[in-house]
């Protein structure tokens, strides 16, 4: 939910950029670093950076447009995108107002991102709260990589969540991005919302920063596991028909949720 900065008297909106590691989402922030003027965003910052690898996070403020009158800050953050951090982008991604998905489009990294996206679908659930969801399909400048409608079917969105094509490196796709996001994220300053004071932790790139080592000492990426993520290198195409009457469902979902419940059985005690 946006939170109000009472200090600077403006709406505070998160957005969240998710992905695997390497698929766009630090050039994704410094592409607007370049669009939008420095009069009307922070210098971005990122806290650790190894190999060119975001550790922690990276974090930019942006002047969006005003609601009824009263400032609006889009506060942008990338999660690590590494599975072993998952513990790092998991407080991120429950704290988000928006998040944006930033997929590797590519042949070479569609696993990594059906995987993440996969876990992403996981941590969304687990809030008390929706979320918005944008996905880029990143590097459309790469040989091979799959266009919207491929990379629609291949992640399983619906139909009304919006997808944009990006060459992030080149700024292709970022500015649409950014701005669909600041349309969903001024849709969670309704006029009727009930706004809380902004979390101390959020306050700013040093806090938030602080927040986050706070989960180095016992870090935990335990979450379950989603069929999707198992099953990655899976064909788009559809299954056979005569093959599902044979194995006894009548579509690919009533397969899934058949392999969640044997999954969840075979995890009780005794078997």
């Amino acid at each position: 939910m946006a939170s109000f900065d009472s200090e600077r008297g403006a709406y505070i909106v998160r957005v969240v950029y998710d992905g695997p590691g390497m698929a766009g989402k630090t050039t994704n922030l410094k592409r607007i670093c370049e669009i939008v003027p420095t009069e009307r965003r922070s210098e971005m910052v990122t806290p650790a950076e190894l190999k060119g690898r975001t550790m922690f996070f990276d974090w930019l403020e942006v002047e969006g447009p005003k609601k009824n009158g009263t400032s609006l800050r889009l506060q942008l953050i990338t999660v690590p995108g590494q599975i072993e951090r998952n513990y790092r982008r998991r407080p991120l991604v429950e704290n988000a107002d928006v998040v944006v998905f930033v997929g590797d489009a590519t042949p070479e990294g569609m696993p990594d991102t059906l995987r993440t996206f996969a876990r992403l679908k996981v941590s969304m659930r687990q809030r008390k709260t929706p979320v918005p969801l944008v996905v880029q399909a990143n590097k459309q400048d790469m040989k091979g990589a799959l266009n919207t409608e491929r990379f629609r079917r291949r992640l399983k969105l619906e139909q009304n969540t919006p997808l944009v094509p990006a060459a992030a490196v080149s700024g292709r796709g970022v500015r649409e991005t950014l701005a669909i996001a600041t349309r969903l994220g001024l849709s969670t300053v309704a006029d009727d919302a009930e706004l809380g004071p902004i979390a101390r932790a959020f306050a700013d790139a040093d806090t938030l920063f602080d927040h986050v080592l706070g989960f180095e000492d016992e870090p935990n990426n335990g979450e379950p596991i989603e069929i999707e993520e198992v099953n990655v290198h899976a064909s788009e195409d559809h299954v056979d028909e005569a093959l599902l009457a044979q194995l006894g469902g009548g579509s690919l979902n009533d397969l899934e949720a058949r392999a969640r419940r044997a999954v969840g059985r075979s995890s009780e005690p005794g078997l």
